[in-house]
């Protein structure tokens, strides 16, 4: 059976995922790490909850890294949400770099994070234009686990839209769902398990997977 650690456990996939995992019988134990209690604050046998008053604080927590087979990185926001271009930055960014440094140096074999459909390292952008500013944001989380830090195999999710299930973003949930459009985040969830589990460390594997758009996403569950 794997161990994994979390972070991101409180968001919209996050949530799902960590449910998920602790329902599965093929993982041991779950360590959610993140500034606030996940499934509410209930506990559960298998979960280890690391409450830290700021994700800055990463580097304070290495002994929960530690014996652990994958990591999954859920982490995501809005420039809304952070406040402004430069707090997005430091939250998509900043704490997916310190974490993959974490992971990498608590040897972590396997890696898996959210990115985005046209998420681009290299992609020129300005602050005031945040869908620029977002593209390459998000393709430089993505170097955190492919250049940045040693990893065995890596996993890069690039969802397009996602039915959250979230009570703010209920009525656009609502339109996609009517639509047939989007991606329910417990089907992301549900498809990262499924990838993490198919990785071996003695099996041959393409260290890099990209994972493009939803219906390749929901293939894999299928």
């Amino acid at each position: 059976m794997k161990k994994a650690v979390v972070i991101g456990g409180t968001g919209a996939t996050g949530r799902q995922l960590v449910q998920q995992l602790l329902s599965s019988v093929d993982f041991q134990t779950v360590t959610s790490i993140g500034r606030r209690p996940v499934l509410n604050g209930n506990g559960h046998k298998k979960l280890n909850d690391v409450v830290i008053n700021s994700m800055s604080q990463l580097h304070e927590t290495r002994k929960f890294w530690n014996g652990n087979d994958v990591f999954f990185n859920c982490i995501g926001t809005t420039r809304k949400k952070a406040g402004s271009a430069k707090q997005f930055v430091d939250i998509e960014l900043g704490i997916s770099r310190l974490a993959a440094r974490m992971a990498s140096e608590a040897s972590i074999p396997q890696a898996s994070v959210i990115s985005a459909s046209g998420a681009n390292h290299k992609a020129w952008s300005v602050d005031w234009i945040h869908p620029l500013l977002y593209t390459k944001t998000i393709g430089q989380k993505e170097q955190t686990l492919i250049s940045e830090n040693k990893f065995k195999r890596v996993s890069i999710f690039r969802p397009g839209m996602l039915i959250r299930f979230m009570e703010e973003g209920k009525l656009w949930d609502n339109i996609l769902t009517s639509l047939d459009l989007g991606l329910p985040v417990d089907i992301l969830s549900q498809a990262m398990i499924i990838d993490a589990l198919r990785f071996s460390e003695n099996t041959s594997y393409e260290k890099f997977n990209y994972i493009n758009g939803n219906q390749s996403i929901i293939k894999l569950t299928t």
